[in-house]
């Protein structure tokens, strides 16, 4: 009998693996396979499909994400929705965001991203599924909603991912009751100052622990929790958790954490060096992150206390210091080594090249001298990121027919001394994708190979060095290409032909010669910044290139520009316009300022430029620079100063709420500075100096609460200056020079009447009494009034009903009247 089972078990055994031998000749996905239900049975408990059904009246779904969770349909076939093949129970809900972004259009994708999110009301009929052991709701949206505490009642979860999901609030402490849970991640929500954790330890089976921004600085039982964390937990997730105050007393060399695999402590502001032992026995720790935590000490000291096999060490961003010890050649098992942004000096070590598994190096942005030569590469073959940038006074020195071992596809070697000769041993590297060699002392003609080699290129810079030679008649053939910067060299040639996937081109400050080609008008379709100033161009700007994102051109280079600006407004996310020290003419159309980036602040709004692009915007009477990689989205600047544009401001401009820099000085404007002016609500510096303005300075300018400079010099403004608010600080005589008729503080001149006595001001002409008065008529005016009106309606219904219908019948006249006309509107705009 026991022969005749095992033959059974062994014939089974047999039928499934040419089953399975089957559908991997003919490529048959496993998932295509099912069993219908007999009989039109569906394989879903009923109960737990009316509980989903509940769930999904309750959230809120923007974008119909849960649009095959119907009633009467199989719950184990929607979206999100995983039964068990054996009982039919739903077990797994995975209702992340599963956005991706797929271009680099980054304003339209975060609008994607949001449109896709899900929110609202988490319903607690949920707990009718009660053998889920699977949530993840992450990188949504909940409008800093609490975390249901009916969580901690999934007593067979095994997963929660609540991460980036907008929550906020305290933790629920229910979740301590979620004892078979093995993975969770409350990281990158609002949640608030943390106080209680003790229900941590309670979690015995977990593996993974991800609370990175809960700020845990108000945890009066943090060191004894942490002390307590289960010696289960493989990867600890602690990144921006404020954990400096308990930074010294973690007892995470006490703790039973020998299994922990990754660390994160970064953006901890740590401001002390790491406490002796603070590793302790972690001794299966690989992978451990101290990025921008602010330590100080010895870069020695702290290598010292790494565990032996560690794989991934992320120090960017401290204040370390001293030299690279030379016994680093021993840790044999990193992959990934980051020491950048600290204060590190003296020579990198040449037993670095013996490093056989180092995949990422990056140095940069410190003090290390000396040369680095071949031997400090010699057996890194799976080296792919080298950052050794912002070392003045590193110099690489190889020989020219040197062939690198590796294959790189990130090289940031900025501000070092590569020199004069370009470096032959780039032409073996043809899988890069990001190049930089910017500063970098290098004076010779490029290459001819140069550009066949970086076929695959999406970033370079090559900027700021004395390279020549002349251009290529087209870059089409660089399809990736969406960055290129050779500003500041000796190119030459004409304007190439441009791949269609180019955001930036910067070619400024070189020998570029001829016109700009008519053919950049079916190429420019992705750019956002065009910097081609300080060249030898000629002829006219194409008019297509004046609707694109950004735009910038050099005094002299490119005249005329045009005569008029309005097409420039279809730069729906534009921060910044510079078109200064032109020639341009016309007239400020009022179409120009309907920016839709200046009008209003979106939360959604990322920035698209890599940092090497910078932006230099004249506010506030001076030159700053802005990093486009972090600070582009903080400033909006409207600058059009030093041209002949004419006639008036238009009223329109008040309508950029978010505009923080409004320069139109040195022109030929007339005419009343715009009432309107006061709804530039964001405004920091305003420059109308220079002009031919007349009239009074409109009281609305007092409203700029944001303003600290002002400079309406030397137009023919007259009347009294006004005061009150943001304006009482700004003091300053010469911010109104040059306008004889004006008076009153902070100039000398009185404001005096014909007879020679001070005016008042026309706000205070009224007396204490006449005010009174004023207001007391007023008041029973509009009682009487008001009672005349509403008084027979009370009292008369019939009247009431008339009244009120009369109103409807108003309303639907003024509906009906502006729908046909919008609708005539809209044909007219589809037929030009």
């Amino acid at each position: 009998m026991a022969k005749a089972t095992r033959s059974s078990i062994q014939c089974c055994r047999i039928v499934l693996i040419m089953i399975w031998v089957l559908l991997g000749q003919y490529q048959i996905p496993i998932s295509s396979i099912s069993v219908e239900p007999k009989g039109g049975e569906r394989s879903c408990i009923e109960r737990e499909r009316d509980a989903l059904l509940s769930f999904k009246a309750s959230i809120e779904d923007p974008s119909n994400v849960l649009s095959s969770w119907q009633i009467g349909q199989d719950c184990c076939r929607w979206w999100g929705v995983v039964c068990s093949n054996r009982t039919g129970h739903v077990v797994k809900l995975d209702l992340h965001n599963n956005f991706t972004y797929m271009n680099y259009d980054y304003v339209a994708d975060e609008m994607n991203y949001k449109f896709r999110t899900l929110g609202g009301e988490i319903s607690p009929s949920l707990l009718a599924i009660e053998h889920l052991n699977y949530l993840n709701l992450s990188y949504n949206d909940f409008g800093q909603k609490r975390i249901p505490e009916f969580i901690g009642s999934f007593k067979n979860l095994k997963y929660l991912d609540l991460s980036e999901a907008g929550f906020g609030g305290s933790i629920p402490p229910q979740l301590g009751n979620l004892t078979k849970l093995l993975y969770l991640d409350l990281s990158y929500n609002s949640l608030e100052s943390v106080d209680y954790v003790a229900w941590l330890p309670r979690l015995s089976s977990l593996k993974y622990l991800g609370m990175s921004e809960v700020n845990l600085s108000a945890a009066v039982d943090g060191v004894q929790a942490m002390s307590m964390l289960p010696g289960s937990l493989r990867d600890l997730y602690l990144f921006d958790c404020n954990l400096n105050a308990m930074f010294s007393s973690l007892p995470l060399h006490s703790s039973n954490l020998t299994s922990l695999v990754s660390l994160d402590l970064g953006y901890n502001y740590f401001h002390s060096p790491i406490p002796d032992g603070l590793l302790g026995n972690m001794t299966s720790l690989k992978e451990l992150l101290l990025e921008r935590s602010h330590l100080i000490g010895d870069i020695v000291e702290l290598m010292k206390s790494l565990p032996p096999k560690i794989e991934e060490l992320d120090l960017f961003g401290n204040n370390l210091t001293g030299s690279l010890p030379s016994w680093l050649e021993h840790m044999t098992s990193l992959r990934s080594l980051d020491l950048s942004n600290n204060s590190l000096s003296g020579h990198i070590p040449s037993g670095i090249g013996k490093l056989t598994n180092l995949s990422s190096l990056d140095l940069s942005s410190n003090h290390l001298v000396g040369i680095i030569s071949g031997d400090h590469f010699a057996s890194l073959t799976r080296l792919e990121y080298l950052y050794l940038s912002d070392n003045s006074n590193l110099t690489m020195v190889v020989d020219p027919n040197w062939i690198p071992p590796f294959k790189l596809k990130y090289v940031d070697l900025s501000s070092c001394n590569l020199g004069p000769h370009f470096p032959t041993w780039i032409r073996s590297q043809t899988y890069i994708i990001y190049l930089t060699m910017s500063n970098s002392g290098i004076a010779d003609r490029l290459p001819d190979w140069f550009w066949n080699v970086i076929s695959s290129v999406k970033y370079l810079d090559l900027s700021l060095n004395h390279i020549s030679g002349v251009l290529p008649s087209t870059l089409e053939f660089l399809s990736a290409l969406l960055e290129i910067n050779l500003n500041s060299n000796q190119f030459q040639g004409g304007v190439p032909q441009l791949p269609t996937s180019l955001q930036v081109l910067d070619l400024s400050n070189n020998s570029i010669t001829g016109t700009i080609p008519l053919s950049m008008c079916n190429q420019v379709q992705s750019l956002r910044i065009l910097d081609l100033s300080h060249n030898h161009l000629s002829g006219q700007l194409p008019q297509c290139l004046t609707s694109r994102k950004s735009f910038r051109a050099d005094p002299g280079d490119l005249t005329p520009i045009g005569s008029e600006l309005s097409i420039l407004a279809k730069l729906d996310y534009l921060h910044v316009l510079d078109l200064a020290h032109n020639n341009l003419s016309g007239t400020i159309a009022p179409s120009f300022v309907n920016f839709t980036a200046m009008t209003t602040l979106s939360r959604y709004e990322r920035n698209y430029l890599l940092d090497f692009v910078i932006l230099l915007v004249v506010t506030k009477g001076q030159a700053l620079e802005y990093y486009t990689d972090t600070m582009i989205s903080l400033m909006s600047s409207l600058d059009l100063s030093s041209n002949c544009l004419s006639r008036t401001i238009p009223q329109e401009i008040g309508g950029l709420a978010t505009l923080k820099n409004l320069n139109l000085s040195g022109n030929r404007l007339t005419g009343d500075i715009p009432e309107t002016i006061g709804g530039l609500q964001s405004l920091e510096s305003l420059d109308l100096s220079n002009n031919e303005l007349y009239g009074e300075i409109p009281p609305t300018l007092s409203v700029l609460t944001f303003l600290s400079y002002l400079n309406l010099s030397y137009n023919n403004l007259s009347g009294r200056i006004p005061s009150g608010q943001q304006l009482q600080t700004l003091d300053d005589p010469s911010i109104y020079k040059g306008n004889n008729n004006l008076c009153g503080p902070p100039i000398s001149k009185n404001c005096s009447g014909g007879d020679g006595t001070t005016l008042d001001d026309p706000l205070e002409l009224e007396d204490g009494n006449e005010m009174s008065s004023f207001y007391l008529s007023m008041g029973l005016g509009f009682a009487v009034g008001l009672w005349v009106v509403i008084g027979p309606l009370l009292f008369k219904r019939t009247w009431c009903a008339t009244y009120f219908l009369f109103i409807d019948n108003i309303c639907d006249k003024i509906y009906v009247f502006m729908v046909l006309n919008w609708a005539r509107l809209i044909a007219n705009i589809k037929k030009k």
